[in-house]
């Protein structure tokens, strides 16, 4: 039997949301969560598939539970 995986993927509404509510620049919430800028202008622009490291942390930088920002869906077979 084949094993299933699954896409993690970043909620881009919400991952947008968070930028704006933390007062930062684009580019300093980039740097503080340890990505580019512009791999964070792609994070915002649609869902996209994420580390568990990248979601982690987004989550100590934003306070959001991990949950809060990532859909879990079957990779399609």
């Amino acid at each position: 039997m084949k094993k299933k995986t699954k896409n993690v993927l970043l909620n881009h509404k919400k991952f947008a949301e968070i930028i704006e509510e933390s007062g930062l620049t684009q580019e300093a919430f980039a740097e503080e969560i340890g990505i580019t800028d512009r791999y964070l202008r792609n994070l915002k622009t649609k869902n996209k598939n994420i580390s568990v490291s990248l979601a982690y942390n987004i989550s100590i930088e934003s306070g959001y539970s991990i949950e809060s920002l990532i859909t879990i869906e079957p990779e399609p077979s």
